[in-house]
């Protein structure tokens, strides 16, 4: 085993012990001190699982992530996915950041503000250059109500939170 592969599946390890210690702690992602992107903190889903290529996580949905007919706008049933998508890749150990270089989502159902949904994402295929993943978001009853998949782009750009890993420094 190369000395890179093996920083990689000491990342992806890393990683996956941190979400899974806080699904079980049930603590939310905007509660983590660690490098953590504006965004995912304000989505603040909590983790319900993890393990190498495929992470779930818990959303709640508030009035400001709402249509004007109180139910869960399109725009944010994506950034879920495409945020649990993002997470979902820092359980592979890349040392540098991937990319969305496309997204494609079908809206299949509604939730109102006040309910949660679950969002699943899953790597299914790893290129040399390219990830494939999917992304399907539940309602609690285990409805489906969006499936997504996109295609990503490895890059050789080293995102903060993959040196905070690499350092084994706390994000909760």
């Amino acid at each position: 085993m190369s000395k890179n592969q093996n920083e990689m599946e000491k990342r992806s390890e890393r990683m996956i012990n941190l979400f899974n210690m806080a699904a079980k702690s049930g603590m939310k992602i905007g509660e983590f001190s660690g490098p953590i992107p504006a965004f995912s903190k304000w989505l603040n889903g909590k983790f319900l699982s993890a393990k190498r290529g495929e992470v779930e996580i818990e959303f709640e949905v508030r009035p400001e992530m709402a249509n004007p007919t109180g139910l869960l706008h399109g725009g944010m049933q994506c950034a879920m996915m495409d945020d649990t998508i993002g997470v979902m890749t820092t359980t592979l150990g890349y040392k540098g950041f991937l990319i969305s270089v496309d997204f494609h989502v079908d809206y299949l159902g509604k939730v109102k503000v006040g309910e949660n949904v679950r969002v699943k994402g899953k790597m299914i295929r790893e290129g040399r250059n390219i990830v494939h993943v999917i992304a399907e978001l539940y309602n609690m009853n285990g409805d489906l109500i969006a499936a997504g998949n996109s295609n990503l782009l490895k890059t050789k750009y080293k995102p903060d939170f993959v040196e905070a890993v690499d350092k084994k420094l706390d994000f909760i």
